[in-house]
């Protein structure tokens, strides 16, 4: 009998890679930046809104805090998607967790932007 200390058949998990998290964090910054730069344009798309173009989707206030909040809960996901993946896989490779939290933000950002050119 071996003194390994654990089951056979189990894999031991490593620490978390601080290179992962420090990327992850570069990125939701970046996203950040991102989501104040559309929020100044989300303010313009309303210029055109009056009697003769009642847009229900854009020209209400409901229209705004889609256009302001999804670029947001998409970065919230999308962060929260990167770090669900990497725990997930820690130890294994956990980089695979960046592409799909990418796609997160970029599909909360497309759905912003639908709103915003509607």
């Amino acid at each position: 009998m071996s003194g390994y200390g654990a089951a056979v058949g189990t894999q031991q998990r490593g620490p978390w890679p601080v290179a992962y998290v420090v990327v992850v964090g570069v990125l939701a910054a970046g996203g950040a930046l991102l989501n104040l730069l559309l929020c100044y344009v989300a303010i313009f798309a309303t210029d055109d809104c009056g009697i003769h173009r009642p847009d229900p989707l854009r020209c209400t206030g409901g229209g705004l805090l889609l256009m302001w909040g999804l670029p947001w809960a998409g970065l919230v996901w999308a962060v929260g998607t990167a770090l669900a993946v990497a725990a997930r896989r820690r130890g294994l490779w956990p980089w695979c967790g960046l592409p799909l939290g990418a796609l997160v933000y970029a599909g909360g950002l497309a759905l912003a932007w639908r709103v915003v050119v509607a």
